[in-house]
């Protein structure tokens, strides 16, 4: 009897061993299924699939000379059907997240993300939490709609660090994460959305205005809890 008592501990004590191994895992070490493709976006356009509080994230390059305090918005075209206008969007609210170092980017899942779970608060990363309804946004279902973010603060969460706006005198490049996501996750439950013009505009000149083409990696990239949250298929 003894002996099979020994035997158990020797067990248990391996079996918890493990466990702590496991948890120890960082987020990029954690396995998951490999991405199931998305379907291609229509030239000229992405398709974003946002969920769970994922958005894409897309990259800005200023031309030469320019700084950041020359441009004063951001505005994007969403084009979405009727199935996707009556989803749940995340915390009611239209987010920009940003402004992201490229550095801060890393690959999981064959995509680039800078991971929420690993941020402690990435609530100080919301640049604009616009709080609203599809109805007060007046998106029409099949329409392309252009929305306008604003890149100044005044719109921010209430624990956005303000550290996170570039400097007036910055040149990037900057990376946001953007997009209409859904509150809960799952293919289903995302907000399968069209986007085209995804533009960050000058002050006072419309001709240095910057139209990003996407991430600026090989790959996509987003801003979410995980790769699956925030897909995106570009055809610039």
């Amino acid at each position: 009897m003894r002996k099979f008592w020994i035997i158990l501990a020797v067990v248990t004590i391996a079996a918890l061993v493990g466990c702590a191994s496991t948890q120890q895992q960082t987020f990029w070490e954690i396995e998951r299924p490999a991405l199931e493709p998305i379907e291609p976006a229509p030239e000229g356009t992405a398709r974003l699939i946002l969920g769970n509080g994922g958005l894409a994230a897309f990259r800005f390059d200023l031309p030469a000379g320019q700084t950041w305090g020359n441009y004063n918005k951001l505005t994007v075209d969403f084009l979405l059907d009727d199935a996707n206008l009556g989803k749940s969007l995340r915390s009611s609210a239209v987010r920009l997240l940003g402004n992201y170092a490229e550095s801060e980017f890393a690959e999981d899942n064959g995509t680039m993300t800078v991971s929420l779970g690993q941020d402690v608060n990435f609530a100080q990363r919301i640049i604009d939490n616009h709080i609203t309804t599809w109805a007060q946004l007046g998106i029409t279902a099949n329409e392309w709609y252009t929305y306008e973010y604003n890149i100044t603060g005044s719109r921010a969460h209430g624990s956005f660090n303000r550290d996170n706006i570039p400097a007036a005198d910055a040149t990037g490049p900057f990376f946001f994460g953007l997009g209409l996501s859904a509150q809960d996750a799952g293919p289903i439950n995302s907000i399968n959305q069209l986007v085209k013009n995804v533009t960050l505009h000058h002050a006072t000149n419309p001709s240095l205005n910057v139209v990003s083409t996407g991430s600026g990696f090989e790959n996509e990239a987003s801003t979410a809890y995980y790769p699956a949250d925030a897909r995106s298929s570009l055809n610039y």
